[in-house]
C-alpha cells in the first residue's frame, strides 16, 4: 500500500503544493514526482522513479548537500535552502527547496518541494493536515479519516464507491464494523501498529470486494487515516493465472514418459520443481526389441520460461531418438533444432540446456552415451566399481560449438545407473565437490537396493529437498545382466 499512498500524493494539484514536488524514501530514492516536477526536469516519470535523488544534482556537490539535508530533517524535521539541480540535457538551474519528513511515516518518506529561484517557498513546511487534506481530495481509492477511538470521522466519494455505503451510514461508526465480510471483521489489526495487508469487505448489496489497506497515524491525538484500494480485478487475474499455471503443471507432468519396467531394464524417478513449473525433463523410450533410449535435460534457469523451452524440446524427443538413435547424432540434431527455433538468440543463455542421452543395448550389453555439459552420470557395478558418464561436449546452445564425443561402456552383469540434474548438488552440501562425493558414496552404498528404495535413500541425505532452490530430477536405472 505504500505504492497507493505515493500514487495519491503524486496526483496532488500543483497549485496546492508549489511548482514542483517529489517524494523519496529515507535512502533518497525517488518514489513519486508531480507532473509539474517532470516538466521542470524535462524527464518522464518512468525515467525518474526508482533512481537516486542525488542524480538530479551536480555530482561534485550532491554529497555535501544530502548530508546537510539528512542532518536537518533528522534534527528539525525540515530543511530549507537553495540548490542547483540538473535538468535534461545537462543544464543546471537554481531552485528554492523545502525538504521535510512526512509526519507519521517514521522517516520512510521525504517530501521535496521546488520553486523558481525568485519565488521563495514559505518558511514553514506543509503541516500534516495540509498533506492529508490534499491526499483525501485527490486519492483514487478510499481514504478514511479515523478518530483516535477508532470511529469514522469522514467518508468521501471514493469510500462510498468502494464500500457501497453512504456517508451518513458510516460517519461515527467503528471502522472495524465497515470492514466486514461474512459477519467477521476483515481487518485483524491494531490501529496503533500501522499495519498493512489485504482482506475482504462486503458492500451493502452483498457484493464481496478484495481490498488492500494500510493505516497511517496522524498524531497521538488526531487519530489515523485508513487507506483502502479495490484489488478485486487483480485478485481475479491472480486466480486465473494460478489456474493456468496448475494446468501447465499437469501438462508438464503428463509429458514425462512412463518409466520402463521389464526383465532387462527397470527405472524409477524423482521429479521436484523448484517452482510450479520445471526446466528439467526426462524421457525414456524403447527403440526396438533390445535397445532403450534415455535422456535427461536441464534448461537454464527455472520457472515458466525454462519450462516452456523444456516442453518444446520434449515434443521433439520421441521422433528424434527413435529415428536417429546414435547419441552424438541426437545431440547434434537437438543443437540444430535450437538454432532454427531461436535464430536471433543464438547466444542467449535462456535457451542453453545441458543434456545426457544414452542408449542401453541389452543384447550387446553395452551403453553408448554423450554428455552435453551435464553432471556426470554414474554407472555402479555390484562389486562397487564406478564409471562416470562424462564424455561428450559443451551444453547445447553454447556460443562455442565443438563436436560431441561418444562414450561406450560394456556391462556383462547387473549394474545401477544414476542420472541427475545439478539442482540436487546445491541441496546436498554447500560445496559442489562434496555433493558429488556424497552422491557417489550413496550410489555405491545402496547399489543393491531396488531403484525406488535407492532413490529414497539418496534424497534422505538432504531433508530440504521439499523446497529446493533449483529444479531436481533423479533417474535410477537398473540394467540386469
Amino acid at each position: 500500500m505504500v505504492k497507493a499512498n505515493v500514487q495519491a500524493i503524486d496526483q496532488l494539484d500543483a497549485e496546492q503544493l508549489g511548482s514542483g514536488m517529489m517524494i523519496t524514501d529515507r535512502r533518497f530514492f525517488i518514489l513519486a514526482v508531480s507532473e509539474r516536477m517532470t516538466e521542470r526536469l524535462g524527464l518522464a516519470k518512468e525515467e525518474l522513479i526508482g533512481r537516486p535523488a542525488s542524480s538530479l544534482f551536480p555530482a561534485e556537490r550532491s554529497a555535501d548537500l544530502f548530508d546537510h539535508i539528512a542532518q536537518a530533517v533528522k534534527k528539525d524535521g525540515c530543511w530549507q535552502g537553495e540548490a542547483r539541480h540538473v535538468v535534461k540535457g545537462g543544464r543546471t538551474y537554481a531552485s528554492r527547496m523545502n525538504v521535510y519528513a512526512l509526519p507519521g511515516s517514521e522517516g520512510e518518506w521525504l517530501v521535496w518541494r521546488f520553486a523558481e529561484r525568485d519565488c521563495a517557498l514559505p518558511a514553514a513546511s506543509l503541516t500534516p493536515a495540509e498533506v492529508l487534506r490534499a491526499i483525501y481530495a485527490s486519492a483514487p481509492f478510499a481514504v478514511v479519516p479515523v478518530r483516535a477511538d477508532g470511529t469514522v470521522q469522514d467518508w468521501g466519494n471514493s469510500a462510498e464507491t468502494l464500500f457501497g455505503r453512504r456517508k451518513e451510514e458510516a460517519v461515527g461508526r467503528p471502522i472495524s464494523e465497515l470492514f466486514r465480510h461474512g459477519g467477521q471483521t476483515s481487518l485483524p489489526f491494531s490501529l496503533e501498529k500501522r499495519p498493512s495487508g489485504e482482506g475482504m469487505v462486503q458492500r451493502e448489496d452483498g457484493t464481496p470486494v478484495h481490498i488492500a489497506y494500510t493505516v497511517i497515524p496522524v498524531s497521538s491525538s488526531s487519530g489515523y487515516v485508513v487507506l483502502a484500494e479495490d484489488i478485486t480485478k487483480r485478485k481475479q487475474k491472480e486466480a486465473e493465472r494460478r489456474r493456468q499455471v496448475e494446468l501447465a503443471k499437469k501438462i508438464q507432468h503428463n509429458l514425462l514418459t512412463p518409466l520402463i519396467q521389464n526383465q532387462a531394464v527397470t527405472m524409477e524417478a524423482v521429479y521436484i520443481p523448484s517452482d510450479d513449473l520445471s526446466g528439467d525433463i526426462y524421457a525414456c523410450y524403447q527403440i526396438d526389441l533390445y535397445r532403450y533410449g534415455v535422456i535427461v535435460i536441464d534448461v537454464m534457469g527455472h520457472g515458466i520460461s525454462s519450462a516452456l523451452v523444456s516442453m518444446l524440446l520434449r515434443s521433439l524427443l520421441r521422433g528424434l531418438i527413435v529415428r536417429v538413435i546414435d547419441p552424438v547424432s541426437v545431440a547434434s540434431e537437438l543443437e540444430k533444432h535450437v538454432q532454427s527455433l531461436f535464430p536471433d538468440e543464438a547466444n542467449d543463455i535462456r535457451y542453453l540446456f545441458s543434456m545426457i542421452y544414452l542408449v542401453i543395448d541389452t543384447k550387446e550389453r553395452k551403453i553408448e552415451y554423450t554428455n552435453a555439459g551435464h553432471p556426470a552420470g554414474l554407472l555402479v557395478f555390484d562389486d562397487g566399481s564406478v564409471h562416470e558418464l562424462d564424455k561428450g561436449g559443451l551444453a547445447i546452445g553454447s556460443p562455442f560449438s565443438l563436436p560431441f564425443e561418444k562414450g561406450v561402456i560394456d556391462y556383462g552383469r547387473r549394474a545401477r545407473l544414476l542420472l541427475y540434474t545439478d539442482g540436487i548438488l546445491e541441496e546436498m552440501d554447500p560445496s559442489i565437490l562434496q555433493s558429488i562425493e556424497k552422491i557417489r558414496t550413496c550410489t555405491q552404498t545402496y547399489r543393491h537396493l531396488p531403484d525406488k528404495r535407492f532413490l529414497e535413500q539418496l534424497i534422505s541425505q538432504s531433508p530440504s529437498l521439499a523446497r529446493p532452490s533449483d529444479d531436481i530430477c533423479l533417474l535410477s536405472i537398473t540394467v540386469h545382466g
